[in-house]
């Protein structure tokens, strides 16, 4: 079995409980189809670059999964089913998950000044001969 990415975009007028029920839908018509979830991560909010269904924003999800290579198109056809997700895309997994970013404290330490910059020179040429 082959490791594949899942994002999708959930409606941004859902509530907490709904967005929860939408994932939890897609969650079970993946394991209906066979596959195994490995990773899930709920990215948030984000505005998209064009409206989908008039809509401006949209909650995304990442899911990465292994299944067999048959069951893709009937995953991708599963997922248009579902009403409350505005788009969703699969890929073939490249490379490990990213671990976690640490979180920023609220107050970051003042930069050390920056030296100003130096106009860059120019690489010395060598002269042409004439033959």
């Amino acid at each position: 079995m082959r490791s594949y990415d899942l994002v999708y975009v959930v409606r941004p007028d859902l509530d907490t409980e709904a967005m929860a029920a939408v994932v939890q839908r897609v969650t079970q018509r993946l394991g209906e189809a066979g596959a195994t979830i490995e990773h899930a991560e709920a990215w948030g909010k984000r505005r998209m670059a064009y409206s989908i269904k008039r809509f401006r924003e949209g909650h995304y999800v990442f899911v990465r999964f292994s299944a067999s290579g048959e069951r893709i198109p009937d995953i991708r056809h599963n997922l248009k089913i579902v009403e409350d997700v505005l788009r969703a895309s699969v890929t073939v997994a490249v490379g490990p998950i990213a671990p976690p970013k640490p979180a920023q404290p609220a107050a970051a330490p003042a930069a050390a000044p920056v030296a100003p910059a130096t106009p860059p020179t120019e690489p010395s040429r060598p002269e042409a001969t004439q033959t």
